[in-house]
């Protein structure tokens, strides 16, 4: 007998799940006894759990993009147009128009949002740095004070429980909202139909 076979991936919630298990796992190593490495694995950790939610909102918003034009209500989005599209803003932005939901990346959950793209450039487009010899009276607060202008440019700085959190809630309440506003919520599916 013959089948006919169809399937769709979606992988946004495996992202957001293995976003969470990080941040669980680096909350738990961050109490446990101190082990040899255990900085290391904590910053690890929350490392994963900051980028991976950061590619949940990436990859929510292409799973959702793909589906619109199956949808009546967005049968006229271009999805193929979508497709064209390299900057991540410019991707939010034509998913929220499509939903009426305005961006404004200066409060809110957007503002966040903008934050955690900052943050994973810096990671994913890290800038070697020098500070020239300089003379300085106090090793502590003088070698520190040197570092701020390039503060920008070290990711690690961020790395912690707080911003793990905050970024893992971000992309959590960006999927909860996308799928209020679109009643989509793309997973991952396959079928057979005998022929």
């Amino acid at each position: 007998m013959a089948y006919e076979y169809s399937a769709e991936n979606h992988n946004w919630d495996l992202t957001l799940r293995a976003s969470w298990n990080l941040l669980m796992s680096g909350q738990a190593a961050s109490k446990g006894p101190n082990l040899e490495k255990k900085n290391e694995q904590v910053f690890s950790f929350f490392t994963g759990s900051m980028l991976l939610a950061f590619c949940a909102i990436e990859n929510f918003t292409s799973s959702v993009a793909f589906s619109m034009p199956d949808h009546d209500r967005f049968r006229a989005f271009d999805y193929e147009g979508y497709k064209r599209i390299i900057r991540f803003w410019d991707k939010i932005e034509k998913v929220c128009a499509a939903l009426n939901q305005p961006v404004d990346k200066s409060q809110g959950l957007f503002q966040i949002i903008k934050e955690m793209q900052i943050w994973r450039n810096a990671l994913s487009h890290t800038s070697s740095y020098e500070i020239e010899s300089t003379e300085i009276q106090d090793t502590v607060k003088d070698s520190s004070m040197l570092h701020v202008p390039f503060h920008n440019k070290e990711y690690a700085r961020s790395v912690n429980v707080g911003n793990a959190k905050k970024f893992y809630c971000a992309a959590y309440n960006y999927i909860d909202m996308v799928k209020n506003a679109s009643g989509i919520e793309p997973r991952a599916s396959c079928t057979y139909k005998p022929i």
